[in-house]
């Protein structure tokens, strides 16, 4: 009779393993490769406004209005 409980325990297990656990880790492995895509892009467009600045491809308006 024991052995049959094990056997139960093992497919149950495996139920739980491929309904709710294999899901979660996919979507928490999206998730997360979405968090790095952002972040490779806005560290990119920040660096790459960096570059501009300093070689003085942008400069700062001349006639920007000033709060007083």
């Amino acid at each position: 009779m024991k052995i049959v409980v094990w056997i139960l325990v093992g497919i149950g297990t495996l139920v739980l393993l491929g309904g709710v656990v294999l899901p979660l880790v996919h979507w928490l492995l999206g998730a997360l490769g979405w968090l790095i895509a952002g972040a490779l892009v806005i560290g990119g467009g920040l660096w790459l406004a960096k570059r501009a600045q300093s070689r003085g491809e942008v400069a700062p308006p001349q006639d920007a209005q000033r709060l007083p």
